[in-house]
């Protein structure tokens, strides 16, 4: 048996190991539940959907998230973020339509959203990303 005096040099050569693995674990975890959420995001995209689409209990993914110091409502704005911005760059789709597209039921709530996201509106950033690709701005 080792003595005790090795247990802190044992931890500090292991510690990096160790969070290597929790941050793999934490990524595995948010790609799943990021890619649950697109799935479901014309829905709502509920914490409950998504367990369920992971087949998971909701308070086990909770504690999961939890445990990952992630929040699910967080995980569920960067996910209809990056939606819009996507679809408002490379698509002509209606705004009300995008606004839809990322589960929000009211356009007014999307913009709302999206000036708190980014600062700008839909419409500001659709140009403004147009302009920047030479892009005639079709808005």
């Amino acid at each position: 048996m080792r003595p005790i005096t090795e247990a802190p040099q044992l931890l500090y050569l292991l510690n990096p190991q160790v969070q290597r693995s929790l941050n793999t674990a934490r990524a595995t975890l948010a790609a799943e539940v990021c890619e649950a959420i697109d799935e479901l995001l014309v829905d709502g995209a509920t914490l409950e959907q998504v367990a369920a689409r992971l087949h998971r209990p909701v308070r086990r993914l909770r504690e999961q998230l939890s445990q990952a110091d992630v929040r699910f409502n967080d995980m569920l704005n960067d996910c209809r973020c990056r939606l819009a911005k996507q679809l408002l760059q490379d698509t002509d789709t209606r705004i009300e339509l995008i606004a839809e597209r990322t589960g929000f039921s009211e356009p007014s709530t999307f913009h709302r959203a999206f000036k708190r996201w980014l600062g700008e509106t839909p419409v500001e950033f659709r140009r403004r990303a147009r302009q920047a690709n030479g892009q005639r701005d079709a808005t």
